[in-house]
């Protein structure tokens, strides 16, 4: 009894006198993470494995910080946010994929950093400029995840190097994939010039709206573009899937032996496939110029609900993912991810795959969240013409006309997209 009296007598007069000046209680970040739309279950389980071993190690650095990861799929991220802040209750660190963290912002869900660009000069973060608002930045890259071919070396024993010759290699036997996300097909575009009088074709109007004709060597290209994808659909081996994930599907299933992929895949396919799994660059367009695919970008936002400790925390996580150790580990142990770290060398020499990502990469249109969101908005418009076009349901001609009249919707408010690895 004298004991207990002892240490509740400890207990009360601590809380009543705050003797024990030095202790504070620990500071809760909660950190949500997206998976991204459909991606299989062993990516899942990885990304989220490697998230909380980051997490594990931050509260070791600090122990006075209690992270709590929840993992949650792309199209979940906005209807969380608006529950969540609601109640006062959001996560105080994001990390998404560019069209949700343009979204988030939008509807003010986010806030922008208030890190200094002393903070952020040393670790030469590349694309920064890309979510600059004002002094501020919208969201702070992560990572970026190149696309790439993957495909079978025992039944394609050489990639094509052209898009002229994939559709070769598909009249001789072998089966090649193509998404139909049109986000995903967009690499083909770039082969005919097209991508840019893409982006330009749904381009914010003047204020009256004003019919402005495509110029005559946009409309060539497009329509160079339309009609390689019609052709191409005509080859049998040449199959269109629905999603970019149908097709690694079918690849590790042997259903397929060659296609577009984003190179997170890759660790499951080698998996699957073992020394059969082989990478490559993506073929080229008729005139030789490398294709110029839209890379997918983890990037973080910060929420807006967080106290001046939160956000403490938060941005303090935000610089740890980000420093040139935690950097080269994620690329390390995340497969197809590139670092955003200028400081990191990833060592391309001893990697199979990495040289090809680098080549990827420095093709790669980097978009901004503005962009981003523009070009999903361009894929959502585009996507049932041009499976009317690639099924034979319209002549190419037909498609592009159809095309060109969407730019007569007063809403129609896609900007152009400059990308490269510099923007």
């Amino acid at each position: 009894m004298v004991r207990q009296w002892i240490w509740g007598g400890c207990l009360l007069a601590l809380v009543a006198s705050g003797c024990n000046s030095q202790w504070h209680p620990p500071e809760n970040l909660n950190l949500l993470l997206s998976a991204g739309v459909g991606e299989d279950k062993i990516a899942r389980a990885n990304l989220q494995r490697l998230a909380q071993e980051l997490a594990n190690e931050f509260m070791r650095v600090n122990p006075q910080v209690s992270v709590h990861l929840r993992l949650t799929s792309e199209n979940e991220v906005l209807p969380l946010m608006r529950s969540r802040s609601g109640l006062g209750a959001a996560p105080d660190l994001l990390v998404t994929r560019v069209p949700a963290a343009y979204t988030l912002a939008q509807d003010k869900l986010t806030t922008t950093s208030s890190l200094e660009p002393t903070e952020l000069d040393p670790l030469r973060v590349q694309f920064l400029g890309s979510f600059r608002q004002g002094n501020q930045f919208q969201a702070l890259p992560l990572l970026v995840q190149p696309t790439v071919a993957c495909f079978n070396r025992q039944r394609v024993p050489s990639p094509p190097r052209t898009l002229d010759q994939l559709v070769q290699l598909a009249h001789g036997g072998q089966k090649m994939g193509l998404p139909l996300e049109m986000r995903e097909l967009l690499w083909t575009a770039s082969g005919f010039h097209a991508q840019q009088p893409l982006f330009r074709m749904l381009e914010l109007k003047s204020a009256s709206h004003s019919k402005q004709p495509m110029p005559q060597s946009d409309r060539d290209s497009v329509l160079a573009w339309l009609q390689w994808l019609y052709r191409a659909n005509v080859e049998p081996n040449v199959i269109f899937v629905d999603t970019a994930d149908g097709m690694v599907d079918r690849l590790e299933k042997g259903q397929l032996d060659w296609i577009s992929c984003n190179a997170t895949a890759i660790g499951r396919l080698q998996r699957a496939m073992g020394s059969n799994l082989a990478v490559a660059d993506l073929p080229r367009g008729p005139d030789g110029e490398p294709s110029r695919p839209i890379a997918r970008m983890l990037v973080m936002s910060f929420g807006r609900d967080s106290t001046p400790g939160q956000r403490d925390v938060a941005e303090r996580f935000a610089l740890f993912v980000l420093n040139d150790y935690t950097q080269n580990t994620l690329v390390a142990k995340a497969l197809g991810n590139m670092t955003v770290n200028q400081n990191v060398v990833l060592p391309v020499k001893d990697s199979v795959y990495l040289p090809v990502m680098e080549r990827s990469l420095n093709n790669t249109i980097i978009p901004s969240l503005h962009e981003g969101m523009r070009i999903t908005q361009l894929a959502d418009a585009l996507r049932p013409l041009l499976k009317q076009n690639i099924y034979g349901e319209q002549k190419p001609e037909q498609v592009l006309k159809a095309m060109e009249a969407l730019t007569d919707r007063p809403n129609a408010d896609v900007v152009p997209v400059s990308g490269g690895q510099n923007q």
